[in-house]
């Protein structure tokens, strides 16, 4: 990620605004996974369409693709280290 802002033109003063938000990753995605859940039981406490339903299976794999990226950031970033 680093690497690929660097190539967009965004310098170091930006990068250091992402180690903030990433040590607070583990919060918001815990909240986001409450949020989801949360409305994953309304659609089916009311029968929503199929839209709703479509639409937060979408966001239920986007969230959990973040926890698997979380969890594995040390191996991400050593694999990437290692292409260079």
């Amino acid at each position: 990620m680093p690497m690929a802002m660097m190539l967009l033109g965004l310098g170091g003063s930006w990068i250091a605004v992402f180690g903030t938000i990433a040590a607070a990753s583990f919060y918001v995605l815990g909240a986001s996974t409450v949020i989801i859940a949360l409305a994953w039981i309304a659609v089916y406490r009311r029968h929503a369409v199929g839209h709703m339903k479509a639409w937060l299976t979408i966001s239920t794999v986007l969230t959990a693709l973040a926890w698997i990226l979380v969890f594995n950031e040390t191996r991400i970033n050593d694999f990437l280290i290692s292409l260079m």
